[in-house]
């Protein structure tokens, strides 16, 4: 086993930390699981989690709750609502990282591992999937969500007090996502719906297998400086396509343009903005299927020991939860879905 054994889970009450949390106990760490002073801790609770007070806008918090951690594994970085201020975003995103690496090494924490997106993974060279050496050199202009996640990135990369590794997962996908983020246009679509949406290359992992992997990359004995989570890279709409048919409801319409989804989403946004409504069609959606790239997570898989989750079973799963917590209707007493359609054979 590796280092760190004490753990402190910030973000532990958010869709990616419950599952950390349950990957953690996998491997026999109970962890400290960081809370704001306001926040939903019904997931915590339920699992009868150790809860401290840990905020990123109170970094004497911070060092409390990191005092005798071996290892912080921060899944709180900055998620802006929209995308209309980019630099406020990025300011307040390195703010809040630096609070918590400056608290860890006040701490005398020996890891961080920092919990990114693969939204900073750049095209192969050479084309064809991208893996951890695929990086941007400069941070890419495609939008808020990718500068911030980029800028972030490239902090933790060139942190010297302790041992570091960004872990970057794909759209995550699975039950629990109560906020609705990147299951969006899967449940707006089984419910009937006709989601406007670009085409692109999306990335999708279970999040239960983002939870296991969290755990054993705690316990490793070396951290690598970066890790790609991912089960599998598909062209969306043909994917999309293949969940019409596979839950028996109306296909999607055909893909939008890339700059009329860019200035939907945008219009959108600046509404959401004028209403305090969350908006409709969000700029960071569009902008992570646009500049998509396949991705090739056989690293993780090779050094975690990793098994992904088929995508139809995780979908079914996320459909069945969404039924279960009523986010989706009941499925109809004369199904017309096809369960035999597979999903995993969209490729990009």
């Amino acid at each position: 086993m590796g280092m760190g054994r004490d753990v402190l889970v910030l973000g532990s009450n958010g869709f990616i930390g419950l599952h950390a949390v349950d990957g953690l106990r996998a491997v026999g760490i109970e962890p400290r699981c960081g809370r704001r002073a306001r926040s939903n801790i019904l997931g915590l609770r339920s699992r009868k989690a150790q809860m401290v007070r840990a905020d990123l806008d109170a970094p004497d918090t911070l060092r409390t709750a990191m005092a005798g951690c071996g290892t912080v594994l921060h899944i709180a970085g900055h998620y802006p609502r929209t995308s209309h201020d980019p630099e406020g975003s990025v300011a307040l995103g390195l703010r809040q990282l630096d609070a918590a690496l400056d608290a860890a090494a006040a701490a005398g924490v020996r890891r961080f591992i920092y919990v990114s997106s693969t939204a900073t993974v750049a095209p192969a060279p050479g084309g064809g999937p991208a893996d951890e050496s695929c990086v941007f050199a400069e941070c890419p202009d495609f939008g808020t969500y990718h500068r911030l996640k980029w800028a972030m990135e490239q902090r933790v990369a060139a942190e010297t007090r302790m041992e570091t590794a960004t872990v970057c997962p794909a759209g995550c996908l699975g039950p629990g996502d109560l906020r609705v983020g990147t299951s969006a246009l899967v449940l707006a679509l089984v419910a009937g719906g006709d989601p406007p949406h670009p085409d692109g290359v999306v990335s999708l992992v279970d999040v239960r297998d983002v939870g296991v992997a969290l755990g054993r990359l705690c316990v490793a004995e070396t951290l690598p400086p970066r890790l790609l989570l991912s089960g599998g890279s598909h062209r969306l709409q043909p994917l999309l396509e293949r969940i019409a048919d596979r839950y028996g409801v109306a296909p999607p319409s055909s893909p939008l343009p890339a700059a009329e989804a860019v200035a939907r989403a945008d219009a959108a946004e600046r509404k959401a903005l004028a209403t305090g409504r969350r908006p409709t069609m969000s700029r960071e959606i569009v902008d992570l299927i646009i500049h998509g790239v396949p991705i090739d997570a056989s690293r993780a898989a090779r050094l975690l020991d990793l098994r992904w989750t088929p995508l139809d079973r995780t979908i079914d799963d996320l459909v069945a939860w969404a039924r279960r917590m009523r986010l989706l209707p009941p499925a109809p007493s004369s199904p017309t879905a096809s369960p035999s359609v597979p999903l995993q054979e969209s490729r990009p």
